[in-house]
């Protein structure tokens, strides 16, 4: 390996208890009584919710899982079985009304179809015929959509479930004097795979924000996160469809060493000698487009 690559490295242990002590601190800080997130029943949040209760207790740790009409139905059982076994307190509460009521699911002309199943398979059909890219391009194109496009039409009607979500978490939170934790990752901060203004970018704390991925997966085995959550492909739920974000930034692991690098002002062209040119250049387009997202709200 070139001397100019670095070679990202992760402590769990060291990592775990320096997370641990953050949320003890910012809790006696901000002067709440508990802490609370929203369980996506995916990894980030199921890490990050291990970590409050061993650093604040289980009593003090609340979550909320928000589904909606086009949730797949496996994580609202993850995230019960989870918060179940953990013995914290989980409340269920469907946003499909305030959905209906605002009109994000008028956006796009799924409403009438039957099914998740179904609705699934004609936005796959969709992604195949009225977007310019369905493949890993799109993460690209969603930053800048042209005109009254499809990609737009995507973004409303996906963007609105996750602000949604960060105000009834919120409004739950004030209700109960609790510290908002959310559970975004370096990985979806330097690529823009996120929601602005969501639950992914809206909290109190963001404890694990400086860890990237790949990193979570290892303290997610140091952690014992249990395997039906740990062996789920990365997927934010926001469409009846599959997004692996993992496939689309060409594998964690090197896609998470790139942004380590680029991060850390590595020229690219070093980072050709040992990664795909392609890959690489995919993910520098990504973290330069999303720039103005990491440095909102842009002010003078």
């Amino acid at each position: 390996m070139k001397k100019t690559i670095l070679d990202m490295q992760t402590n769990t242990s060291e990592l775990c208890k320096e997370i641990e002590g953050f949320i003890r601190v910012s809790m006696k800080n901000l002067k709440r009584d508990g802490a609370m997130l929203g369980l996506s029943g995916g990894l980030d949040s199921a890490i990050v919710v291990m970590l409050a209760v061993r650093s604040l207790g289980r009593e003090k740790v609340h979550a909320l899982y928000l589904p909606e009409k086009d949730s797949n139905p496996i994580h609202r059982k993850h995230a019960i079985q989870y918060a179940d076994q953990l013995g914290i307190r989980l409340t269920v509460q469907s946003i499909s009304p305030v959905l209906r009521a605002t009109k994000t699911y008028t956006i796009l002309p799924l409403g009438a179809i039957p099914g998740r199943k179904l609705r699934s398979a004609v936005v796959d059909f969709g992604r195949r015929k009225l977007l310019e890219h369905n493949d890993e391009r799109i993460f690209v194109d969603r930053l800048y959509p042209n005109g009254n496009s499809w990609l737009k039409k995507g973004n409303a009607y996906g963007m609105a479930k996750h602000r949604i979500r960060m105000a009834l978490i919120y409004q739950y939170a004030e209700l109960n004097n609790l510290m908002v934790m959310g559970a975004a990752n370096r990985t979806e901060l330097l690529t823009g795979t996120f929601c602005k203004w969501g639950v992914d970018h809206c909290a109190d704390i963001m404890p694990v924000l400086h860890i990237f991925r790949s990193q979570l997966e290892e303290i997610a085995d140091y952690l014992e996160i249990p395997a039906y959550i740990r062996n789920k492909p990365s997927d934010p739920d926001l469409y009846p469809t599959k997004i692996d974000k993992g496939i689309f930034l060409g594998g964690f692991k090197n896609a998470d060493q790139i942004l380590f690098n680029l991060e850390n002002k590595v020229d690219k062209k070093d980072l050709y000698e040992v990664y795909d040119q392609k890959i690489v250049d995919h993910l520098f387009s990504l973290f330069k487009s999303s720039e103005h997202m990491r440095n909102s709200p842009l002010h003078l």
